[in-house]
């Protein structure tokens, strides 16, 4: 099953979102000449993703023991 939004977030939309969670990447001018533009979009989303994830795996943990491996679990995708 496929979700799909009939107006999906812009990649201006998903870069202010980064901006919002201070997790904006630096875009090197020589790479984005232009700034970042609408194929970045999956990109800076799973930015935002990952981000998200790792925020919630830290407001979440247990304890600290545990701290590294469940950030590690989430970078792997576990």
């Amino acid at each position: 099953m496929s979700i799909r939004s009939e107006h999906p977030a812009s990649a201006d939309q998903t870069f202010r979102a980064l901006v919002a969670q201070g997790a904006e990447p630096v875009l090197d001018p020589d790479l984005w000449p232009q700034g970042r533009q609408e194929e970045d979009r999956l990109r800076l989303l799973g930015v935002l993703l990952a981000k998200v994830e790792l925020e919630t795996t830290a407001a979440t943990r247990l304890d600290e023991d545990e701290e590294l491996d469940d950030v590690t679990d989430t970078l792997m995708g576990g």
